[in-house]
This record gives structure tokens, sequence and C-alpha cells, in this order.
């Protein structure tokens, strides 16, 4: 605890513990924001096969952008320790969910399923297996919203142990039975483990449970994962044969990948009414793993309606020959044809035959009834015609021609086109009575989001803002702003406001803060290219000096000031050479030549002799000029005689 990761992530507290890593709760130092943070167990990490591969995982897994997914800010290695540095989740698992709840409603079980296979759909289609998809790895968070974590981890885990099932011990119950065999993969070992993940929210248990974990394992190689309702009462025989298609032991028998599971999914959830959605679980007493036989409640009906009929036709005939015998006699054999000869019949007998007769009659009459009931009446049955994808008046009118009666509700569809049909409640194909109600969902088409105004907030802010808009992040760069301080967004790709499908990422530009510029260099250029070169660079000139210079030629820069960077629009002061210092000429007029030259050199002067009739005598007679000031360096003339 308290310890600063990689100089960036200050660890806060632990969040939870597994078979690869510790979580903890950390604050990006960097950014200001809370992340979760994944070290894995130094017996990995001391693996340079599995860090390698880990690391290459973990890019991979950072490029998926989807709501559903935990998204991957951050890998990396420091003093041992391997990390991943993820989106923090306040919120629990669906293992918790699942441990606190039991059986779901189907709504809510169907639901969950499809947020976990919405999220794997968008993985497979961009090359990534999850390979571990189980209740652990699957975030509920405190807004309601699943997401899937851990993509790549178990695959980067099977270097270091052959295959994920050695490693991964509390995933036993979710492996695929070729991960078992083989320790091979690919987008079908995570429809089954999806379809495991189902029969779980459904029934409140796993399919396969105790014994030591080599056994669940190999239960999964050697049986069929048993159909939910062999547990649970309400469920429908739709709903059983999307878990047996999920989780066949033959990988060519399941869905090729979770984007197919996941339309077979939204089909039976919308063949079902709302009151088999939202009625609470019925589990069965004393359930086991076998599967019990289900029939429909068409097939039912008709059973039920067909055995009547015949008890008591069998009834009446077993009445009416017992009437012929007397009692304590047995029934004679049938005399030949043209022998029989009848005795006069007494009042009883007439009585008893007239009742069979009534009886007789009103059986065929209940027959003739039941045919018309069943063929042309109230129980007469005809099939859902197909409807799936047809625009609603033809939908409508196909169910009329079959005297239906349809029911139309709405619904968002980011797979069929608005107008037409996404489901039918009965199923298409489905026996159903004349004049029984179908209910029709027409597609709205993909349900649309306001983009939200995001320009000026800090990037946490922006990406919540997205999230709770149901739209995704998308690439994020950085650059300076001279108007926009650090950590805040500058500009995002999508304008606002602007309508989007879900899951829709929007770029963001965060700003840097102010550029820094770097002072120019114009020490020795001339004063009107010195005051230039600081405009052309974004800084102004604050102010102009002059000051003497015996290097610097006069009107030239001897210097300016400060010398670091400055932001855009700040002062650069400029030191200007007034040229050379100017010094007191001495006058040396009658001094001998030696003395006098001296005299003008201590002074900074430059001594020019001119010498008269030879100079014979050495005196000075004249010099130029005579006195008063010069300029540092300045040539004086003497004259000598």
């Amino acid at each position: 605890m308290g310890r600063l990761v990689d100089g960036r992530y200050q660890v806060r507290s632990r969040i939870a513990r597994g078979g690869m890593a510790t979580v903890y709760l950390a604050t990006d130092t960097r950014l200001e924001r809370p992340v979760a943070l994944k070290v894995m167990h130094p017996h990995l990490a001391d693996d340079a096969t599995f860090v390698e591969r880990f690391t290459r995982e973990a890019r991979s897994a950072a490029r998926l952008s989807h709501p559903g997914v935990v998204a991957v800010f951050d890998q990396g290695a420091e003093g041992g320790a391997v990390y991943l540095a993820m989106e923090h989740v306040p919120g629990r698992t669906l293992r918790d969910v699942v441990a606190a709840r039991g059986a779901l409603p189907l709504r809510e079980a169907l639901g969950m399923a499809e947020a976990v296979l919405d999220a794997l759909a968008v993985a497979h289609a961009a090359g990534l297996v999850h390979r571990d998809v189980k209740p652990e790895n699957v975030l509920v968070g405190d807004d309601g919203r699943l997401r899937v974590a851990d993509f790549g981890l178990a695959r980067a885990a099977s270097t270091t142990t052959g295959t994920a099932a050695s490693t991964l011990i509390g995933t036993v119950g979710y492996l695929a039975p070729e991960l078992v065999l083989h320790g091979t993969a690919d987008a079908r070992a995570d429809v089954y483990a999806a379809g495991v993940v189902l029969f779980e929210l459904l029934t409140g248990r796993a399919p396969f449970t105790g014994g030591v974990p080599a056994q669940i394992a190999f239960r999964h190689v050697q049986e069929d994962v048993p159909a939910p309702s062999s547990l649970r009462q309400d469920v429908p025989e739709d709903v059983d044969d999307l878990v047996r298609w999920a989780t066949a032991r033959d990988p060519e028998r399941r869905p090729a990948d979770a984007a197919e599971l996941l339309t077979g999914l939204r089909e039976v959830r919308g063949s079902l009414s709302d009151a088999e959605l939202d009625h609470p679980a019925v589990l069965v007493d004393g359930a086991s793993d076998g599967q019990t036989r289900r029939v429909s409640r068409e097939h039912v009906l008709a059973l039920a309606v067909g055995d009547e009929l015949e008890a008591e036709v069998e009834e009446l005939t077993r009445t009416r020959a017992l009437q012929r015998v007397p009692a304590g006699a047995t029934p004679a054999a049938p005399s030949a044809p043209g022998r029989a000869v009848s005795a006069p019949a007494s009042p009883a007998r007439r009585r008893r035959a007239a009742v069979a007769a009534l009886v007789a009659a009103l059986v065929l009459a209940l027959a003739a009834a039941g045919t018309w009931a069943v063929l042309d009446g109230p129980l007469a049955r005809v099939e859902v015609p197909q409807v799936l994808g047809v625009p609603q008046a033809e939908a409508e009118a196909a169910l009329a021609a079959r005297e239906l009666d349809p029911t139309v509700r709405e619904a968002y569809s980011d797979d069929v086109e608005a107008g037409r049909v996404v489901a039918a409640s009965p199923r298409v194909g489905a026996s159903v009575r004349e004049d029984s109600a179908v209910t029709l969902t027409v597609s709205l088409g993909p349900q649309l989001f306001a983009v939200p105004a995001v320009t000026g907030a800090t990037r946490a802010e922006a990406e919540a803002a997205l999230a709770a808009a149901s739209l995704a992040v998308g690439a994020v760069t950085e650059a300076h702003s001279e108007d926009v301080e650090a950590g805040r967004v500058v500009s995002q790709g999508t304008a606002a406001q602007e309508q989007v499908r879900g899951g829709t990422p929007v770029d963001l530009v965060v700003s840097l803060g102010r550029q820094p510029i770097p002072v120019p260099a114009v020490a020795g250029q001339p004063r009107e290219r010195a005051e230039r070169a600081v405009r052309d660079a974004g800084l102004v000139v604050g102010g102009v000096t002059a000051e003497a210079s015996e290097s610097v030629p006069e009107g030239s820069v001897v210097r300016s000031s400060p010398a670091g960077p400055l932001f855009r629009g700040e002062a650069v002061a400029l030191v200007v050479s007034s040229g050379p210092p100017v010094v007191d000429v001495p006058r040396v007029v009658g001094q001998q030549l030696a003395p006098a030259q001296q005299a003008l050199e201590a002074a900074g002067l430059v001594v020019r002799v001119e010498r008269v009739l030879g100079g014979f005598f050495g005196t000075v007679r004249s010099q130029d000029p005579a006195g008063g000031q010069a300029r540092k360096g300045s040539t004086v003339t003497l004259v000598i005689v």
C-alpha cells in the first residue's frame, strides 16, 4: 500500500486476489483518475516468455473499444512487478450476483448473457479470443452496466503451463471440451463458456459440481450440459435449445462465434411473452444433472384431448358389452352370420339399450364436435408463418391470411432495417390456435444517442459523460493549447448533439497546456533583425536599453533576457550596444614622445606619430585631438620636433 508504481500509479488498497494476479485500487497521478492495477504473481513475472506474451496480449486487448469491455489503459513492468492498468469499475462481479440471488428471471438472465455476448462479439470480430469467460470476469458496475475483463490473460498464462486449464484452477467449470483435451481454443470456446454462464444465470448453479477440478473438467468432455429445465420448471423449450446449441461438445455443432449466438439469443427472447420473461424462477424439487423430457404446451393439449376421447369410447364399449352378459355368465362367442336369433327384449333391457344408444350417439356427437374443433373450430391450429425481416405491413397480412391476430410492438435493432420484423411471439413455425394473437416486434432501426459536449471538461469527466451516453472513448491525442488548461479536452472528433449508434467511439484531443517557446538567440544581431526574430517566435520585445561595448558593434544586440523558455505573448528584454565607451584625451603637448605616448595608450587611445625635421628634439609640438573626450580606441596624432 502507498507504493508509487512506475513513477505514476499510487497504490491505495487491495481489491481482489486471483490465480494469476492481485488487483489493487490505484490513482493515476498523471491523469488524476482511479484505475484498477492488476499485478501479476511473481512466479509469472519471472518467466520471460510469459512477460513477452503478456505484453503482446495486453496491447491487443487495449485496441478493443466497447462499452461492454473493461478498457486497458497501460501496461508495464517495474522492479519485478508486471502490471496492467485498467478501467476501475465500482461494483461487483457476476459471481457475486449469482451467489446473492440464485436463479434469475428469464428477462434478466438473457439480458446479462446478451451484454456478455455483445462484448465477446466485438473481440471475436477483431480476432481476439478471451479463453477465460466466467462470472468472475464479468463486472457489474454500480451503474448497472456489465463489462467483460481480462481479455488475453489466459492465453498469456498458457505459455507458462502449457494450457490455460492447468493454471486457472477456478475456471474448470467453464472449459470447453477441446481446451481440456488439446489445450487449443478459438471463438467457439468462448461461446461454450458463455453458454455455461447462461445456464448458471438460469439455474443459480453450475452444470457440473463436486469432486476435484480434474473430474469437473472431464465431465465437460464426457457429458452434455443438462437442459436448464431439468433444474427449473419455467424454462421454455427454446431457451433449453439455446443452451444446448452453445454448449455442444463438438465445436462444429456450436455457433461459429459470439455474434451468431447473440443473434440466436435475441430471436429466442423476442419469441417469449412478457409473462414468461418476468416470471420468478420455479426450481425443480430434487433436480439432478439428468435431463427431463419436455414437450410443448400444444402437444400436451393435443394428447389430453385425444386420451379423453379414447378413454370415453373404451369405457362405453366395455359398459355395453357387460350389459349384454347376465350376472355370473361369461360372454358368448359371436354366432355365425345369419344364425343369430334374438329373444324379445324386456322393458329393462329396452331401457338399457336406449341409454346405450343415447350414450353412443353422444359419443359420436362429441367425436364429431372434437373433429370440428380441431380442424375448423376453436382448437384448429395453424403455423406461424415466416415473418422475420419482412416489412410490417406484409407480416401483418401474412398473419391475417392464417386467421391470426397481429399485435405490434417496437424495439431498437442494430441489425434489422427500420420498419421490418425483428422477432415474433410465438416464434416462427410454432403451432398455435387460429385467432391467436401473434406479437410482432418491429425494428425502429439502431438506437441513436446524442453525443455529449465534453470540450473543456477534464479527461475523466469526458470519459464518464461518454459512458453515460452509451458511447465509447476513441483515440485520445494530446496537444498544446493556449486557451485550455492541461488535462482538459480541447476538441472532440464527433460534434456535440450528433446522433450516433451506441458504442460509437468519440475521439478526444486533450490539452497539454500552453506550449513553451524557446527564446531566440539574437546576440550580435542588428537591433531590427533581433526584434523581428523575437516577434516571429510569438514573443514581444519588452524593452531596449543601451550599453557601451568594445566587442559588439554599435546598434547590435549585446544580450537578451530571460534566457529560458517563455509562453506565447511574454516579453524579451534587449540590451543594444552604443559602441565603445568614451574616455578623456590627456594633453601631452610639450612632453617628450615616450611619456606622451604612454599616457595616451593608457587611456585606451591609439597614437600616430608625425616627425618634423626628423623630430630631432623628440618633443610633442601638437596633438589632434588636443583634449576633451573621444571613443576608446580612437587615434590621437602627435607632431614631434
